[in-house]
C-alpha cells in the first residue's frame, strides 16, 4: 500500500496543560502516522506555541500551512492534529478552512484523538466538537477578564509600571529623577507651556521612557492625564466594550502630585481639545503632492503641509526634531520642479550610487526578495477581493509586482544580479513625470503617484537650503 504524505499541525497556548505540550502532541502524531501508513514530512511540521486558537489569522504557521496546502499539486494529502480544538477554537474559522482544504486542496484534516467516520452522524458530533472548542475558548477569555477586573477593583497592579515608578513587592514605587521631572512636567503644563516645547525639553535632558524612546506630545499627554500620579489605578475594559468607562480604583502607591494639580492639568486638556478639535483629514486626501515625498534631512521625516502654503517636518511638530525645515511649499516645489527639467534634458550620464546591500545580491537574498514580492502579490489580490483596491489600481500593481518577480526569477536562474534601467530611460521616465507634475489638470494624488514613480528619496535642509533628490533605477 501506499504511503500517504501528511503535515502535522501543533498548537500550545498559555492554559494548555502538560499533555498538550508540542513534544506530547509531535510524539502521539507519529505514533499514529506510522500505524496509519503515513509519513510525516519534516518540512511540513506547523508549530505555533503559546497562541490562542480563536483567530486562524494571527497564527503564522497555520497560515504557512493553508499557503502549502494551496500548491498544485498539494505536497500532502492530510493534517493531523490532536486534537480538533488544536486546528481551531472558532466555529466559523474551522468551517471555512476545513472545507476550503477539502473541496479545494484535497486535503483532510484528521484528529488522531477523535475518530469520525464518514457518514451523517459524524457530521453531527464534528460540529458539536467545533461548538464545545468555541464555548470553552468563549467562557475561558470571559474567566479571565473577570479574575483580572477584580483584581483591579482590589487595586492590585496589573501592568508595566508607568513612567515615574518602578515595582517593589508588587506595588509601584517612586523613581526619584523621573518622580521629579512628572512634577516639572505638570507644572510646565500649567504654567502654560507647549506640549511640544515640554517634550523637546525632555529630549535636551536626555529623559527616555521606559521602553528607551525619546518623548514626544503623546507620552506627555498620557502622563498629563494619568490617574497613577494621583495615587490611583486606572484598568480599561476589555477592546469588546469600548463604552464602558475606565476603572480607577485607590491604591497604596505614594502620589507624585496633588489631586488638585491633577485636575487643573485635566481641565487645561479638555479646553484645549475643545479649542482645536480634531482636523483630520479625509482618507486619501493629501493636501500637497509634496507632502510625505520630501524628508527632513535632519531626521528623515517627512514634511507635512502647514496652513496657509507651508511645508515643515512633521516630527518637530510633535517634538521629535529640532530643525523645522519650515519653507514656503511653492518655492520647494519650483525648485524640484526645476531640478527634475534639467536631469530630464541633461545629456551627462547620472552618478550612480548602489548601495552595498544589494549591489551583489547572493542566492538566498534573491530567493528572500522573490518570497516577498510573491507574499506582496497575494496581499494585493486579497485586498482587491475585499474591495480595498479597484480593478485599474490592481492591474497596474500586480503587473509591476508579476515584472519584479520574473526578474528575480531569472536573476536567480543566470546567477546574476537584474540589471538597471539605463540613463536614457531614466531620463525618460523623469520627462513622463514631468507631464504630470506640471499638468494644472492633474490632481494632488495624481501628482504624487508620478513623483513617487521616479524618487526613491528627497530631502530638504533648510540650513544650507539644500535638496538632495536620489532617483529611483527600477520601478
Amino acid at each position: 500500500m501506499e504511503r500517504i504524505c501528511a503535515a502535522c499541525y501543533i498548537r500550545v497556548s498559555t492554559e494548555d496543560q502538560t499533555e498538550y505540550s508540542p513534544e506530547a502532541q509531535r510524539h502521539a502524531l507519529d505514533r499514529y502516522a506510522q500505524q496509519h501508513n503515513m509519513t510525516i514530512l519534516p518540512e511540513h511540521v506547523y508549530i505555533d506555541a503559546g497562541i490562542s486558537g480563536r483567530r486562524a489569522e494571527t497564527r503564522p504557521a497555520f497560515m504557512s500551512m493553508i499557503a502549502a496546502a494551496k500548491l498544485k499539486p498539494p505536497p500532502f494529502s492530510a493534517i493531523l492534529v490532536h486534537k480538533f480544538d488544536r486546528f481551531a477554537r472558532n466555529r466559523e474559522d474551522s468551517i471555512v478552512y476545513k472545507s476550503m482544504l477539502r473541496r479545494q486542496c484535497g486535503v483532510q484534516v484528521i484528529s488522531i484523538t477523535e475518530h469520525l467516520e464518514d457518514d451523517r452522524m459524524s457530521l453531527i458530533l464534528e460540529a458539536m466538537l467545533e461548538a464545545m472548542a468555541e464555548y470553552y475558548s468563549i467562557n475561558l477569555g470571559d474567566e479571565v477578564r473577570k479574575g483580572m477586573t477584580e483584581k483591579a477593583r482590589r487595586g492590585e497592579l496589573q501592568t508595566v509600571p508607568p513612567f515615574g515608578y518602578r515595582v517593589r513587592d508588587n506595588t509601584l514605587v517612586p523613581i526619584p529623577q523621573e518622580a521629579a521631572a512628572v512634577q516639572e512636567i505638570f507644572r510646565q503644563f500649567l504654567a502654560g507651556v507647549s506640549m511640544v516645547a515640554i517634550a523637546r525639553w525632555t529630549q535636551r535632558l536626555g529623559i527616555l521612557t521606559h521602553r528607551g524612546n525619546p518623548m514626544d506630545t503623546r507620552q506627555i499627554k498620557y502622563i498629563l492625564g494619568n490617574p497613577v500620579y494621583i495615587g490611583m489605578l486606572r484598568w480599561r475594559p476589555a477592546k469588546g466594550e469600548p463604552d464602558a468607562p475606565p476603572l480607577i480604583v485607590p491604591s497604596g502607591h505614594p502620589p507624585l502630585i496633588s489631586q488638585e494639580t491633577f485636575d487643573a492639568a485635566g481641565l487645561l486638556l479638555q479646553t484645549n481639545a475643545d479649542r482645536h478639535g480634531k482636523h483630520a483629514r479625509p482618507a486619501g486626501e493629501r493636501k500637497h503632492w509634496l507632502a510625505g515625498l520630501v524628508r527632513c534631512a535632519q531626521c528623515g521625516g517627512g514634511l507635512i503641509f502647514s496652513q496657509p502654503h507651508y511645508l515643515k517636518c512633521g516630527r518637530y511638530a510633535k517634538g521629535r526634531c529640532t530643525v523645522s525645515q519650515h519653507t514656503p511649499a511653492k518655492r520647494l516645489e519650483e525648485a524640484i520642479l526645476a531640478q527634475l527639467q534639467s536631469d530630464a534634458a541633461c545629456q551627462c550620464d547620472f552618478s550612480i550610487d548602489v548601495s552595498p546591500s544589494v549591489s551583489s545580491p547572493s542566492q538566498a537574498a534573491l530567493s528572500q526578495e522573490l518570497a516577498a514580492t510573491e507574499k506582496k502579490l497575494q496581499r494585493l489580490r486579497e485586498a482587491f477581493l475585499c474591495g480595498a483596491e479597484s480593478l485599474e489600481e490592481y492591474k497596474a500593481a500586480k503587473l509591476a509586482l508579476i515584472e519584479q518577480a520574473d526578474c528575480l526569477r531569472h536573476a536567480i536562474q543566470s546567477g546574476k544580479e537584474p540589471a538597471d534601467k539605463d540613463t536614457e530611460l531614466l531620463r525618460a521616465r523623469i520627462q513622463h513625470a514631468l507631464l504630470s507634475l506640471r499638468d494644472p489638470e492633474s490632481g494632488t494624488e495624481e501628482k504624487y503617484r508620478a513623483a513617487s514613480c521616479v524618487l526613491e528619496r528627497c530631502t530638504w535642509s533648510k540650513g544650507d537650503k539644500r535638496i538632495t533628490i536620489l532617483y529611483r533605477l527600477a520601478l
